[in-house]
């Protein structure tokens, strides 16, 4: 019985393509540009980086965090934070990284508020993903705090009411990383 062929390496690719003239990879990158939505959302991230280019990632945020759930639509955690991964190895943007993240506790806790309390994996979630928020907040200049220091208080102050611990936890690690 024959051995599984091996998948084809980076480095044959590498071959591959660097016998290629500049006209033929162009015209393989408009090709992959047409190819799906995401790749073309990551070529605007990596190559035309502004806050347009938060949008599409924004927008998976919302539906995975906040979904229709009038027409049956499910919250779906992963995807909200795949988009935040996709993102960041797209840019390299610690920036554009951040309001993501801020966004996708935005969003989880304004459902919850709308909706009333989840289950404890949402808010663990949450409370990862602030976490992540608060740390890289800790570690930025002046003016990034000052944008985004506001945003992670009145998300506290939104989860007053939310059970599971939520408030308390998120409350305790702002003022632990930003004592007033």
């Amino acid at each position: 019985m024959a051995s599984p062929k091996k998948p084809t390496s980076w480095q044959e690719m590498r071959r591959a393509l660097s016998s290629k003239s500049q006209n033929e990879l162009l015209n393989l990158i408009r090709d992959l540009y047409a190819l799906r939505p995401e790749v073309k959302d990551f070529m605007h991230a990596r190559f035309l980086t502004s806050e347009a280019s938060l949008e599409p990632y924004k927008k998976i945020i919302e539906v995975s965090l906040y979904p229709d759930v009038m027409h049956g639509d499910t919250i779906e955690l992963p995807r909200g934070r795949k988009a935040i991964s996709d993102y960041k190895k797209a840019t390299g943007d610690p920036i554009g990284t951040l309001d993501l993240m801020v966004y996708y506790v935005e969003r989880g806790t304004r459902f919850t508020v709308d909706y009333g309390d989840i289950d404890a994996w949402f808010y663990e979630s949450l409370e990862s993903m602030f976490s992540q928020a608060v740390k890289t907040l800790q570690k930025s200049d002046e003016e990034t705090v000052d944008h985004f220091l506001p945003r992670l208080e009145s998300i506290v102050y939104r989860a007053h009411n939310i059970g599971w611990g939520y408030y308390d936890t998120i409350s305790d690690m702002l003022k632990k990383a930003f004592p007033e």
